[in-house]
Formats: C-alpha cells, structure tokens, sequence
C-alpha cells in the first residue's frame, strides 16, 4: 500500500511541524501570535485529511497490512486530539522572560475578544484553503478511477481477444478431430478391402489347385 505509507510519511511531518509551532505560541504576542496558531489549525486541518485518507486506504488493505494501518490510524487520531489539546492550552498561555508559564488574568478579556475574532477570520480562511485541497484530493480521485477504470477496459479487451482466440483453437482441434475420424473410417474400409482381397486370392488360389490335383488324376487314370 504506497499510498498509505505516503500519507503516513506526510502525517508524521506534519505532525513534527504542529509540535513545533504549538511550542512558539506562547512566546508571542499579538498579530504575530494570532498569524501562527492560524498557521498550526491549518496543518491540524491538513492532519485531519490525512488520517481520513488513510483509514480509506485502509479499507483495501488485507490480513496483517490493514490490521497495522488501522492501530496507526488510531494512534494518529490520539496525537491529533493531543495537538488540539495543547494549542488550545497554548492560546491562553505565555512565557515571562524568566521562562516561567502564566496564563491570561481576566482583565484580558478584551484581548481574548479580539483574539477570538481573529480565529473567527482564520477559521473562514482555512475552511477555504480545506476546500480547495478537498476539491484538489478529488480531483486526483476521480483521474485515478479513470485511469483505473481504463485499465480495466483494457483488460476486459485483452480477455475479450484471449476468449476469440480460445474459440478458434478449439473450432480448429474440433475440424482436426473430424478429419482424423474420417481418416480413421477411410483406413478402416482399406484394411477391410484387404482382408477381403486376400481371402479371396485364397478361394481362387485353393480352386485352382484343385483343377490342378483333378486334371491330374484324371491323366494318370
């Protein structure tokens, strides 16, 4: 299954990826903050669709194969709900300069308000940018039933030939088969024509000689 392993492979750096970048937020402030949790929830976007095109993939796996890709769907499900865990926790945290974790006073609840407002913006644009690759994923789709589908006419045209093939060998062994009767009654009739030939030869052969033996007993008589 390439194409399992394939989006297997993306996942997994994706995934490096949203690590990665939930880790920054809380280091950020403002325009620059709110741009890369935009950034995290579209690759956790892009994550969702791969799992989904892997658990499809899954489907005409068979035995040991799809038993695997179905314990590693459900672990990427884990990471996944884990990654949407921490960028939540993410949105409402920073780091003082000392390192240390705070998390937002409620005397930044306007902040929040305009930061909600923000993903409200980022939420439209990433739903679009999902659409866009959902249409891009089915468009591959459907070139790939096509394909698919033309090599199965192929196919169905090789047996077609393979089947007319068969039917005018077989028509040829039945001619030849027939032929071979006709012979076989043609030698049939020759041997008997023989048989009697000889037998005949024989009845001749024995009443000449018995002209033969009679003449001469009637000389020496």
């Amino acid at each position: 299954m390439a194409g399992a392993s394939n989006f297997e492979r993306e996942y997994s750096e994706i995934s490096a990826d949203i690590t990665a970048k939930i880790g920054r937020i809380p280091h950020l402030f403002g325009k620059e903050k709110n741009d890369l949790i935009g950034d995290v929830e579209v690759l956790l976007e892009e994550a969702r669709d791969l799992i989904d095109q892997i658990e499809v993939e899954s489907h005409s796996a068979g035995g040991e194969q799809r038993r695997q890709i179905v314990s590693n769907v459900a672990n990427y499900r884990r990471d996944y709900d884990t990654h949407v865990k921490n960028l939540r926790k993410a949105r409402m945290t920073y780091r003082d300069v000392s390192g240390s974790e705070l998390t937002y006073a409620e005397d930044h609840e306007q902040q929040r308000s305009d930061l909600l407002g923000n993903e409200h913006k980022n939420t439209m644009v990433n739903n679009s940018e999902r659409l866009e690759r959902s249409s891009r994923r089915l468009e591959d789709g459907y070139r790939m039933a096509l394909e698919t589908e033309e090599i199965g006419q192929n196919v169905l045209n090789n047996l077609a030939q393979d089947r007319e093939k068969i039917s005018s060998a077989r028509n040829r062994l039945n001619n030849v088969d027939s032929s071979l009767t006709q012979s076989s009654r043609l030698l049939n009739n020759m041997y008997r024509r023989v048989i009697q030939n000889k037998v005949l030869m024989f009845v001749i052969g024995a009443i000449i000689v018995f002209i033969i033996v009679l003449s001469l007993y009637g000389m020496l008589k």
